[in-house]
């Protein structure tokens, strides 16, 4: 482990000590939570955008895709086996 400094401003220092304090946590470790969740959500943005680069070539190049209706209809039928991960 390493130990870095931030500098923020006054407000977000004392958002950050209110929501942490709310959390029952320290700033330290609500700061380190928000990092690590940044840095994970940064790496699947990275991995879906080098996925669909890689789809894109694919394409380009001809090889075949899945047509709109036949993934209109996969979709369907997995909303239709979990109902509650459909938006309310």
């Amino acid at each position: 482990m390493f130990t870095t400094t931030l500098r923020m401003d006054e407000a977000l220092r004392d958002r950050i000590a209110r929501l942490a304090g709310a959390l029952n946590q320290t700033p330290h470790a609500f700061m380190v939570e928000a990092l690590t969740q940044k840095v994970d959500e940064a790496e699947w943005l990275l991995d879906v955008q080098r996925e669909a680069q890689e789809r894109d070539v694919a394409l380009q190049a001809g090889q075949p895709g899945v047509e709109w209706y036949e993934m209109k209809s996969y979709l369907r039928s997995r909303a239709a086996l979990d109902p509650g991960s459909r938006p309310g």
